[in-house]
This record gives C-alpha cells, structure tokens and sequence, in this order.
C-alpha cells in the first residue's frame, strides 16, 4: 500500500516538475521578446528624436505646417481680406499630393462642383481637369458677395465699379442730415477682390491643369500633424505654380526651406514628448520583466524543491522494493 501511495505521489511530483519546468522555457522566450521589443523601441526612439517637422514662423515662434496656412482658411476669406490669420508668403506656392494633383478642402470642392457639376469628383474624392474659364464662376460660389464678372473683370486686370449712398453727418454736432452723398467705393472693391485672386489663382489654376483631390481631407482633420509628416514622407508636396498653372520644375522641399518659405527642424517641444513616451514605453517593458522574473525565481525555488521530493519518494520507493526482496531471501 505505501509503495502504491510512493508511486502516485512521483508521479504527481513528476508532472509538477514538468509544469515548472515549462513555465520557466516559456517566461524565459517571453523575456526574449521583451528584449527583442526594448531594441524595437530603442530604434524608434532615436528615430523620432531625428525626424523632422515642417514648419512656419508666426507671432514668435514656430509652429507646424497646416493646410489653412498653405491654402487658405476653406471658405472663410476674410483671413485673406483682413490679414487675421497668418498665411504664406508666397501665393504660388500650394500644396499637392504625389500625385501632382492639388489638395483641396471641402469647401472648394464644393465650390468646383457647383459650377462643374457632381460628376466632376468621381468616389475616391478626386477631380480631373477643367478650363480656367470656370475658375471666376467657382470664385464667386466660393466668396458670396462677389459675382463671377468681377473676379473676371479683375482677372483682366480691370477695376469693379461699385458705389453706396451714405447719409451726410454734421461736423460740429455729429448729427445726421437730410444730405446723402454716393461713395465711390471702387477702389477698396477692387483692391478687396485683388486679395482674395492673387491667393486663390494659382490654387484653382493649378486644379485646373493637373486636377485635384479631397481624399486626404479627414486624415488632416483628425491628426494635427498629417499635412508636416506627408510632406516630409513625400506623400504631399509644395509646388510652385506658373502663369499657366503649370508646376516650376526642380522645387524640391529643399528648394522650399532655402527660399525661406517654410523651416525644416526639429522642434524642442516635440523632443521631450518623444523622451516622455520613450520613458513610459521602457518603464512598462521593464515592469513586464520584473514580474517575469519573480515568476521565473518562484517556479525555480518550487522546482529544486520538487526535485528534491522526487529523490526522496524515490528513495522510498527503492527501500521498499529491497525489502519486499530481502524479506523473500531469508
């Protein structure tokens, strides 16, 4: 009965032994994998802290590149007009995709197809070629207040004549009179409408020659930093536009960073998010391999142990069989 009792119990002590002893192999590959992911987030660390960011210098410092600086605040003009907003300093420089086609917001697809009509942006967002004689009609859906024949006129390189009736006011009393005067307002209507097509020609002109797209659009809404990233990865470019509508050859982003048109660096802010992310990433990996090795330390001590208990059932069992024989000797 109690060798019976021996041989159960090695054999339980046996698949403990083997339990440890798997649990060990397998927390050990784990702690391999850990340091295969350490070595990971090391180079991507180094890889970070190298990156560059691109960027525009407005209200003293620097801040990334977006698209409302390249092209525009979507419908809302008066950042144009007004000056409210910072924006390029060059109005032919404009922002494509590899593609060569422009990127355009919503708002000016919308306004190309409500001239052009739906069928001018296909599924994907896209949009082909157009004359540039529609651009004027897509100017005015775009800025209401404006029609299409004084952005023409304009275009041409002619003045609008505009005018408005104010009512008299009296010098001394500051009272209004009874007298109305008309205003020529011609002048600041065309200067107005000469804002808005210096920065939006060479856009639509560009559209208008190379197509366009809107397919990027929520990728630059949702991450901040899409339009830098794409630009430094090669999926966006800057491009210069001629008269024709037509790209500037051999304007490479470099060419872009010596004219003074955009800053190419890597932003301090951006260094110690980067070490920040790195620490905590390298903290959690480290606390994973802390815990390994207490599992690892724990399934040790239980497997000496168990092999110790092993020897000694084992020795049990070897008594017991010699004495059942020595018993049968005598």
């Amino acid at each position: 009965m109690a060798l019976a009792a021996s041989q159960a119990r090695l054999l339980t002590l046996t698949e403990r032994k083997a339990d440890c002893e798997l649990g060990i192999s397998i927390r050990s590959m784990r702690k391999m994998a850990l340091t295969r992911e350490q070595s990971n987030l090391t180079k991507e660390y180094y890889s970070r802290l190298q990156s560059k960011t691109i960027a525009y210098y407005d209200n003293g410092k620097y801040n990334k590149i977006n698209y409302n600086y390249l092209m525009g605040y979507d419908a809302n003009y008066t950042a144009i007009t007004n000056g409210n907003k910072p924006l390029k300093g060059e109005n032919s420089m404009i922002l494509t995709d590899y593609k060569g086609q422009v990127v355009m917001s919503d708002a000016y697809a919308k306004a190309i197809t409500s001239v052009l009509g739906t069928s001018a942006m296909n599924s994907q967002g896209r949009g082909g070629t157009f004359s540039t004689d529609e651009i004027p009609k897509i100017l005015a859906q775009l800025v209401p207040g404006h029609s299409a024949e004084e952005f023409e006129t304009v275009m041409n390189n002619g003045s609008v004549s505009t005018s408005y009736e104010a009512q008299g006011v009296g010098q001394l009393t500051g009272e209004k009179t009874e007298t109305e005067t008309t205003v020529n307002n011609s002048q600041s209507s065309t200067d107005l409408i000469q804002k808005l097509v210096d920065f939006y020609l060479p856009i639509f002109k560009a559209a208008a020659a190379n197509g366009w797209t809107t397919e990027y659009n929520n990728e630059m809404k949702l991450n901040e930093n899409y339009v830098s990233d794409a630009i430094v990865s090669g999926s966006f470019q800057l491009a210069t536009v001629n008269d024709e509508g037509n790209y500037d050859p051999d304007t490479s982003l470099t060419y872009f960073v010596t004219a003074g048109l955009v800053e190419s660096r890597t932003d301090s802010d951006v260094r110690e998010e980067v070490t920040a992310w790195y620490n905590a990433e390298k903290e959690r990996i480290n606390e994973k391999e802390n815990w390994l090795d207490i599992d690892i330390d724990n399934l040790s001590t239980e497997l000496e142990a168990t092999k110790t208990e092993i020897q000694s059932v084992k020795s049990l069992i070897e008594d017991a069989i010699s004495s059942v024989f020595d018993w049968g000797s005598s």
